[in-house]
């Protein structure tokens, strides 16, 4: 068993079938074993997967103490600062993760854009950061009955405003440059 949450473990026996990326530079990580780069949070975070290749990390906020992990939001650890709540709970990530759009976070926020555009708004140079998206939106479907979010970045604006008072109130006094980039320190 990778996690005592049954939709990971799904979520790797999904990841070691394929061969490429499913979604932009995600890659499972052992469940709970880091700090993400903040060991000021980890007694209430749980990392389990790599969000992008430079670092950033996906974890599970241990919000409260309902037993069932997958329901608590997912928080986006930057690896060039910020920490930012990205989902209201797991089924949700795994929406942004089908929409194939890579994270960028930093103090100020967090975006998810399509990288397969070039700076210039031209698609075309035939690179594809995430092959194995198309049989990833048809496992989520599939096993969840759930489709890739649209517009991954209006799902994170929803879970950040739903989220956002308990959010700011926990980390605010363990990462004040989290809060201090709103406005709200």
């Amino acid at each position: 068993m990778y996690a005592p949450i049954p939709a990971l473990n799904l979520l790797k026996e999904f990841e070691d079938g394929v061969e490429d990326y499913f979604a932009p530079g995600f890659e499972l990580i052992a469940f709970g074993e880091d700090d993400g780069g903040y060991p000021q949070l980890s007694d209430r975070i749980r990392p389990f997967a790599q969000a992008t290749g430079s670092g950033s990390t996906y974890a599970i906020w241990l919000l409260d103490d309902r037993a069932d992990l997958a329901t608590l939001p997912v928080l986006l650890l930057g690896d060039e600062g910020g920490v930012h709540v990205v989902a209201r709970d797991l089924p949700e990530l795994l929406r942004v993760l089908a929409s194939g759009r890579s994270p960028m976070c930093d103090w100020d926020g967090v975006d998810y854009y399509d990288e397969r555009e070039e700076e210039d708004g031209d698609a075309g140079d035939g690179y594809d950061p995430c092959p194995e998206n198309p049989a990833f939106r048809a496992w989520l479907r599939d096993r969840f009955g759930l489709e890739a979010a649209e517009d991954p970045n209006a799902v994170v604006r929803a879970a950040g405003a739903e989220l956002g008072d308990a959010f700011t109130a926990w980390i605010g006094p363990l990462v004040p440059d989290a809060v201090a980039a709103r406005g709200t320190a």
